[in-house]
């Protein structure tokens, strides 16, 4: 705004004008990796719009790869053919829902704590998708593949309430003589569900046939996770709420360990590259005979909204911007 600048049709501008091949290729490379969070995300709305920014810079993207394939031809340019194909793929019936779900799976992240609302932004993004493609009734489920899985894009969960960091489990056991190394456990089962969380979305976006695969695929992921999500829950809860009763607290609390669930970015990536929402500005008194918070510096401001934010600077990278 401050210098009358649409940075958007700027990137467009400079994607579409671009005679280097290289600098698409890495240029597509990073759109595909950029994570963007809403941790209260409600029913989608920023989600919603992240995507909106995103789809034109992946359409003049792919549109720059067939320009230069067409261009000098066929095997000068073999990253750009492999990302082609897995754009045709018999399981994308056109471009178009290919850069959407691709956007879903890799891009958007989204926290709430109500669960209705996270079912509602869900749906929202499905049927973005689904409004690409031209339904065949005559077709098994109207000539459309299953729908991407983005049950561990958004989630439900109490933004505010459990570990965020490596080291908010090593401080859960600071104190204790850790006779079996459990401290390392959680941390070595987190990289194996980040891992084959990785692979579960690169199984999505190429395109999957063998459906009993996928499923089991899925199956050893939720296990692998609730169980994590055990162990984590009784640590937190013996660190900071053993005066409650268990599952009181865990009804009550809903904690939400972004250390677990997005590990894979947390810990390898440093964090999130942009965090944007819309927190709840309620006053932290209405709501602390439900939930209590801890080691929060911002708590004397008495507002989740400035919880929000600082729990929004615990989880982004050293690059990224929050707002």
């Amino acid at each position: 705004i401050t210098y009358n600048l649409n940075i958007r049709q700027f990137a467009q501008d400079v994607l579409e004008s671009t005679e280097d091949s290289d600098f698409i290729r890495h240029f597509y490379k990073a759109l595909s990796k950029i994570t963007i969070l809403d941790p209260t995300c409600g029913s989608g709305a920023f989600l919603f719009a992240a995507m909106n920014i995103l789809e034109p810079l992946y359409e003049e993207c792919l549109s720059k790869m067939e320009k230069f394939i067409e261009q000098d031809g066929k095997g000068k340019h073999s990253s750009f053919e492999e990302i082609l194909e897995t754009v045709n793929a018999p399981d994308h019936p056109n471009q178009q829902y290919f850069i959407y779900k691709s956007i879903i799976l890799n891009n958007l992240y989204g926290v709430d704590i109500m669960n209705e609302a996270v079912e509602i932004a869900k749906l929202r993004l499905f049927l973005k998708l689904v409004a690409t493609v031209e339904t065949d009734s005559n077709k098994p489920n109207l000539g459309l593949e299953p729908l991407p899985d983005i049950d561990f894009n958004i989630r439900a969960g109490n933004t505010l309430i459990g570990f965020v960091s490596e080291k908010d489990i090593e401080n859960a056991f600071d104190g204790q003589i850790d006779f079996f190394n459990d401290s390392q456990k959680i941390k070595e089962e987190c990289d194996i569900v980040g891992r084959t969380f990785d692979r579960y979305k690169e199984i999505q976006i190429k395109g999957h046939r063998d459906f009993t695969g996928f499923k089991m695929a899925k199956d050893e992921l939720n296990n692998r996770l609730n169980n994590l999500r055990n162990e984590l829950n009784l640590l937190l809860h013996k660190q900071y709420y053993e005066h409650q009763r268990y599952n009181q607290w865990l009804s009550s609390h809903q904690p939400f360990h972004w250390f677990a669930e997005f590990y894979e970015i947390i810990s390898e990536k440093g964090g999130f590259d942009a965090i944007i929402g819309n927190p709840p500005y309620v006053e932290y008194s209405k709501v602390k005979n439900i939930y209590s918070i801890k080691n929060y510096i911002t708590e004397s401001c008495g507002n989740l909204y400035a919880f929000i934010i600082e729990r929004n600077y615990s989880l982004i990278n050293s690059n990224a911007k929050t707002g």
